[in-house]
C-alpha cells in the first residue's frame, strides 16, 4: 500500500526552501523523542488527518487524503515563515514520484491557524491540506 505520508515527508525535505528554513526537520506522526530537547526551533510534522477528502469519481485506482501539517518555530512568526514555505512546495507537486508514491496533486483543505503547543508551549502554525495519489506503489 502506499504511503502517502512518507512521500509527504520526503517532498518537503527535498524543498529548498523548506531546508533553507528547518534542514532535515521533517517527521511524520509526531516529532521524535530526541527532537523535544531541541524545541522550539523549526520542524515540521506531516500527520494523516480526518474528515472527507475530495476524491473524484473514477475507476482509477486512486486515494484521497487529508492530512495536517504542523510548523513550528522559535517564534509564531518563525513558524508561519516555516508553513508558507511548505504550502509554496505542496501546491507545486503535480504528478511527482516520492518514495515510491505518484502524487497527482496536493491542494489546501482550508486556512492556517497559528498558536503554542499545549504541552510545551512552542510556537506553531498549523495548515490542512487535501492530495489524491496513486492507490499502488510505483516503480520509480
Amino acid at each position: 500500500m502506499a504511503d502517502i505520508i512518507a512521500a509527504i515527508v520526503e517532498l518537503l525535505k527535498a524543498d529548498a526552501g523548506v531546508a533553507a528554513l528547518c534542514g532535515t526537520g521533517v517527521f511524520g506522526g509526531e516529532l521524535p523523542p530526541d527532537e523535544t530537547q531541541s524545541m522550539p526551533r523549526h520542524a515540521i510534522v506531516v500527520q494523516p488527518s480526518g474528515g472527507v477528502p475530495f476524491q473524484p469519481a473514477s475507476l482509477v485506482e486512486a486515494e484521497a487524503q487529508r492530512f495536517d501539517l504542523i510548523a513550528y518555530g522559535p517564534t509564531v512568526y518563525g513558524a508561519m515563515m516555516l508553513r508558507s514555505a511548505a504550502a509554496s512546495a505542496l501546491y507545486a507537486y503535480m504528478r511527482v514520484v516520492s518514495e515510491g508514491v505518484l502524487v497527482h496533486w496536493v491542494q489546501s483543505a482550508g486556512g492556517y491557524q497559528t498558536g503554542r503547543d499545549s504541552d510545551g508551549q512552542w510556537p506553531y502554525a498549523f495548515q490542512s491540506f487535501q492530495t489524491l495519489y496513486s492507490a499502488a506503489e510505483e516503480l520509480a
